[in-house]
């Protein structure tokens, strides 16, 4: 059993005043039979006014908004998790969404021949495509954008975290096993991370294919969904003509 202390930061600022400001955050760590939020603390503006709640996938979110004009939007989520590395998350709801193309996961014949000859090798399926995704993609950022499908980054071979996690999850669909987008802490300090969870008939198990690892110790987990447009970890609308501009800062530490 590992306790991590996470320290999650955002600032949004806009290029002129905006008004009617509401939001959709998802920026506590999950809680479920891995992990146990010991201590939590959410600081937002003062006149913002935000409510707790679950979306339809059981990721915890937190909504609401502001009416003034504003020009920057500060928020910080901090405490500390509890993971136990010798339990898995058994919660088998929604697989047969899990196991269908999304908007960013589509496959093309390629990636299907690709995702069968991993299945027909022997071995843990999940574990082979995770490797083979790591080998074959190259870490690029700026190289794609948050709505890049996996059939494209297929083709591209490079990318970000979310671009792995997206092309692993529909390599695993291909050949049968259901799979999730995950979005997290990863240990150290940076941003939010990617990942992906697959269901082996009893649990959910991590894999990071961006670093070709299991994802257990040194994670700690904030939301799931089909894609990256399930779980972003900021979403919100405004009135107002202004560029919006985000800043994220993560840190995540082992006790």
């Amino acid at each position: 059993m590992s306790s991590y202390l996470y320290n999650y930061q955002t600032v949004v600022t806009f290029s002129m005043p905006v008004r009617q400001h509401a939001v959709m955050l998802r920026c506590q760590p999950a809680e479920n039979g891995v992990q146990t939020v010991v201590q939590e603390h959410v600081t937002m503006p003062d006149n913002y006014q935000f409510c707790p709640g679950h979306d339809a996938f059981s990721n915890r979110i937190l909504y609401g908004g502001i009416m003034r004009p504003h020009s920057a939007f500060v928020y910080v989520s901090t405490g500390i998790v509890r993971r136990d590395l010798d339990t898995y998350d058994s919660d088998c709801g929604f697989l047969p969404v899990y196991s269908l193309p999304s908007q960013l996961t589509g496959i093309n014949s390629e990636m299907k021949d690709f995702a069968l000859s991993a299945k027909t090798a022997g071995g843990n399926t999940a574990e082979i495509l995770c490797e083979k995704v790591f080998n074959m993609m190259r870490y690029a950022p700026e190289t794609t954008t948050v709505i890049t499908k996996a059939e494209d980054v297929f083709s591209l071979r490079c990318g970000v975290c979310q671009d792995y996690a997206h092309l692993m999850t529909a390599l695993c669909r291909a050949a049968g096993i259901s799979a999730r987008y995950v979005n997290g802490f990863v240990e150290g300090t940076g941003q939010t991370h990617a990942w992906v969870e697959v269901f082996d008939g009893r649990r959910w198990l991590g894999y990071d294919p961006t670093h070709n690892r299991t994802a257990q110790k040194g994670y700690v987990k904030i939301a799931h969904g089909r894609d990256a447009n399930d779980c972003p970890v900021n979403r919100g609308i405004f009135y107002g003509n202004a560029v919006q501009t985000t800043q994220i800062s993560v840190t995540l530490q082992e006790l």
